[in-house]
């Protein structure tokens, strides 16, 4: 038992050490993937961030590369094992034919689809839900009780973290689309006034212009703005 609990201790240390005071939302991402990984040496480990605007919880790291999915792959709550974790915030464990269950649902173009063990849990804060992590078995899999109570408190330690890093990107990406639409107003207020434009027309312009050089309407905007002085 002390034995245990040492181990434990050691990775909730290692949490602190590595995640807690990291606001950098892809890297806390990453680095929970790799200590759930180092606990379970599993075969596949999915990790969905819920966004509470839409009601979803959207698939933002995976250990498996599944760059073409990340970000784009979202369920509602209740949908699947995933969404119903996430709507009841209790631990799902499935040991062998995953997909049998009748909770599971199919994305048909991901191997995952057809590991035989399933093993999903909440990702809370202060009682809020704020991600859950899904970790898979090729092979048939039971983890003793101890680990599951071992991986449930892991995923509680890394909630702050996580919801800290979230809040600080929604900041960021705010600001940075703030910063964009004062550029692209004063690059519309160029145009208009240098190629008699009217605004819908400055608009279409710089999208034509961005779409044409194959840049974000940022850059575009910032060059009208300093073509002009």
């Amino acid at each position: 038992m002390a034995n245990s609990n040492n181990r434990e201790l050691a990775i909730l240390s290692a949490i602190v050490d590595s995640i807690a005071y990291n606001l950098d939302l892809d890297a806390v991402l990453r680095q929970i993937i790799e200590i759930v990984y180092k606990e379970t040496l599993a075969d596949s480990i999915f990790l969905y961030v819920y966004d509470e605007p839409s009601g979803q919880v959207v698939l933002r790291a995976s250990k498996n590369p599944h760059p073409s999915l990340l970000g784009k792959v979202s369920l509602n709550l209740g949908e699947g094992i995933t969404g119903w974790v996430a709507e009841h915030k209790k631990v799902v464990e499935i040991t062998e034919n995953a997909s049998d269950d009748k909770r599971f649902k199919f994305f048909h173009d991901i191997p995952e689809d057809r590991y035989e063990a399933f093993l999903s849990l909440p990702v809370t804060f202060g009682g809020k839900l704020i991600a859950v992590v899904n970790i898979q078995y090729k092979k048939p899999k039971k983890h003793p009780a101890e680990q599951i109570r071992l991986l449930s408190t892991i995923a509680k330690q890394v909630g702050g973290a996580l919801e800290n890093a979230r809040l600080v990107s929604e900041s960021q990406a705010l600001k940075e689309a703030l910063e964009t639409r004062k550029l692209m107003d004063r690059a519309k207020g160029i145009l208009i006034k240098r190629d008699g434009l009217t605004e819908p027309e400055a608009y279409s312009q710089l999208q034509k212009l961005s779409m044409k050089h194959r840049k974000p309407i940022r850059e575009v905007a910032e060059a009208v703005i300093i073509s002009s002085k």
